[in-house]
């Protein structure tokens, strides 16, 4: 394979994006980095060495003008970072190849298990492997049925769509949470909500929805590297303080039950490249699956700190055959997160 030259981050607008970009151009100058995205300003055009604007992830031009702009910019390998492009490069990856361009993506079956958290749990399931206690409803009188199963040992449950990402239609539900204290103490984006607001919501018609255990010890962060199925890294991050579902501070540990939990949910599935996973300690301290993001996260930047440059590494000689965590990780390293602005 010829010695990749310039490449494309997608999603350059996205809140992880400049962090990448920065990663990737500290270690590896000679590259020509472009950056892309459906909104002509971003901070990623002011990172990248080059940039171009693309329909979003979801129109059906997509994946025309995206592989028509790379062709004309001589981009060799593209590295998207925006969950809603993953399904329509991945499908076709056969076009960009043709074209001598690597896409660091996932094969479409895989996608289609990860991205959904319904498919995914009852997939995992199916394989043995550990997942909080859990149910899918399409309708109200499902949801009033899950509901009543989970609350029986449990105060809380939480519920998310089966395809979302971020924290979009995230909520704890717990009737017993003061109202007074969320209204003066929390900011309005609190995940918070009572069975009553959400039955109020749940009566009009709703997407498949996850309603599971909710799990209240440390959670984790775990970037991983995946080679064709075949994990190459798999790395912890404790979440100690995040700011709207983002991490913002935290410790890389080495939790060996953490890592082995997150080496047996890959090995059930064939994905590549990047991927999160997020993993959070139930009531009885058993590490167990919230989601996967097959897909590299912005906070795993904050692994520059231990050593480790995935977003580089997922682009040149990372994915090739080594033991798991063979690379030198300085475990214990604590990060902090901030803003920073950008001027033109």
């Amino acid at each position: 394979m010829e010695a990749i030259k310039r490449i494309l981050v997608t999603g350059g607008g996205a809140p992880g994006a400049p962090g990448i970009l920065k990663s990737i151009a500290k270690e590896a100058p000679e590259l020509t980095i472009y950056a892309c995205d459906a909104q002509s300003e971003t901070a990623g055009k002011l990172l990248a060495d080059g940039y171009f604007s693309v329909p979003l992830g979801t129109a059906p031009n997509f994946v025309e003008v995206l592989l028509a702009k790379c062709i004309e910019h001589n981009i060799q390998a593209v590295l998207p970072i925006t969950t809603r492009e993953l399904e329509p490069l991945s499908k076709a990856r056969p076009q960009f190849e043709q074209a001598g361009i690597h896409l660091i993506v996932s094969e479409s079956k895989d996608l289609d298990i990860a991205n959904d958290k319904g498919k995914l749990y009852t997939h995992l399931s199916q394989h043995s492997i550990t997942v909080p206690a859990f149910g899918i409803a399409n309708t109200y009188a499902t949801y009033k049925e899950i509901k009543t199963r989970l609350k029986k040992d449990r105060k809380r449950f939480i519920v998310k769509p089966c395809k979302a990402n971020g924290s979009r239609g995230f909520r704890i539900v717990d009737s017993s949470v003061n109202k007074h204290d969320l209204l003066f103490n929390h900011k309005p984006n609190s995940t918070y909500i009572s069975e009553e607001e959400l039955d109020d919501i749940l009566c009009e018609s709703f997407p498949p929805l996850l309603i599971s255990e909710h799990l209240p010890g440390d959670e984790y962060t775990v970037d991983c590297l995946v080679n064709n199925g075949v994990p190459q890294l798999i790395i912890p991050r404790r979440r100690d303080k995040m700011n709207a579902g983002i991490s913002v501070a935290g410790e890389i540990v080495n939790n060996t039950e953490v890592i082995a939990y997150c080496a047996a949910i890959l090995a059930t599935l064939k994905l590549h490249g990047p991927i999160g996973i997020q993993v959070k300690y139930s009531k009885d301290n058993i590490p167990l699956l919230v989601e996967i993001n097959p897909r590299i996260q912005g906070t795993t930047v904050a692994l520059m700190g231990a050593g480790i440059n995935i977003p580089l590494l997922s682009i040149t000689n990372g994915l090739r055959s080594k033991s798991l965590n063979e690379t030198p990780i300085k475990w214990g390293t604590r990060f902090i997160r901030h803003y920073e602005e950008l001027y033109f």
